[in-house]
């Protein structure tokens, strides 16, 4: 009966997003191109955006895309949305959400986090992943903006952001929160058995590379959802200064990021306004269904539970997600 339950809310919730779209006569098919930020860091973008190409499937290495490369984009302007990947990862790890948010008229641009990416971790444990991924959205943000293809899409008062685990760390900077590192070092001091987070040895301090670097400040971003956020190093006077709408999600089961000291931590210095929401399953539970392919080669991105169907729980997050933001970055009259 509960597993009934379930599914009637789903299907309900899917007929109200599909009405909705219908009714905006905004639902496109998805486009798809690639661009390079200038500055320190030549960080690769992948942007999705709605078309009225036909769309076409293909498979970026181990992923399968379903978006018409290179496509026309449709009249603007669009909202856009920054799309944050977690350590480790790379720029199609939350595809699925790109292309039901450039189907629905969004532009998504998600930058490869170089230096804490699959391709380049080097920056793992350094200023580079703490405050290098900030300054990496705004050349993101920059290069967009400047593109000849898309800039004069984009409705620059409307733009969002998206972010998972140290991407919603990121998302939760680019609103205005303010970082504490030594909270880092004391968290991993009193909770040594945290290696996930701490490492084998439970120990972890700020390995700095550069002297004096600190964050961006950067107005851009009017909305955002973090899901499952790295936030052991925020305090409440940190968060004070986040004044834009969130919508912040957490696994059920997260055995790597624990709850009580990330998302549950954040939402009790965040404001009842801020909204929630809950994923059944564990920490990767956020990234997209996996291809066979990636099934065979990161099985541990991929195994979810017995009874959790991703392609299920996806369909209905990333429907409140569209929702969220058609909410919060509402068009101007």
């Amino acid at each position: 009966m509960r597993t009934l339950r379930a599914v009637s809310i789903l299907i309900m919730i899917l007929g109200m997003f599909t009405e909705r779209a219908s009714a905006r006569g905004e639902q496109k098919n998805a486009g798809i191109t690639s661009l390079t930020t200038s500055g320190e860091y030549a960080v690769p973008v992948v942007v999705w955006y709605p078309t009225e190409k036909p769309q076409t499937e293909w498979h970026a290495g181990p992923y399968l895309i379903h978006a018409t490369r290179n496509a026309t984009i449709t009249a603007g302007p669009h909202p856009l949305i920054i799309l944050s990947h977690g350590s480790g990862g790379g720029e199609f790890g939350h595809a699925d959400l790109a292309e039901t948010l450039a189907r629905q008229g969004y532009i998504v641009a998600a930058p490869r986090h170089l230096g804490d990416s699959y391709d380049k971790p080097e920056g793992r444990g350094t200023d580079v992943q703490m405050i290098a991924r900030p300054w990496q959205v705004v050349a993101t943000l920059d290069a967009v903006l400047a593109d000849n293809r898309l800039g004069p899409k984009v409705d620059p008062n409307r733009i969002g952001m998206a972010g998972f685990s140290a991407g919603g760390y990121t998302t939760m900077v680019m609103a205005g929160a303010k970082p504490d590192f030594t909270l880092f070092t004391a968290y991993c001091a009193a909770h040594g058995d945290d290696h996930e987070v701490c490492g084998a040895d439970g120990q972890w301090k700020l390995a700095v590379t550069r002297p004096g670097w600190t964050l961006p400040v950067d107005n851009r971003i009017r909305a955002a959802v973090a899901m499952a956020p790295f936030s052991v190093m925020f305090d409440a006077k940190g968060v004070a200064d986040v004044k834009i709408p969130l919508r912040i999600y957490q696994a059920s089961d997260d055995q790597v990021l624990r709850n009580r000291s990330n998302t549950d931590h954040l939402l009790s210095l965040l404001p009842d306004s801020v909204e929630r929401g809950e994923v059944v399953g564990g920490h990767y539970i956020f990234l997209a269904p996996c291809s066979d392919a990636l099934k065979v080669t990161v099985p541990f991105l991929c195994i979810d539970a017995p009874g959790i169907d991703r392609a299920a729980v996806h369909a209905k997050l990333n429907a409140e997600i569209v929702d969220f933001f058609d909410r919060k970055l509402p068009k101007s009259d």
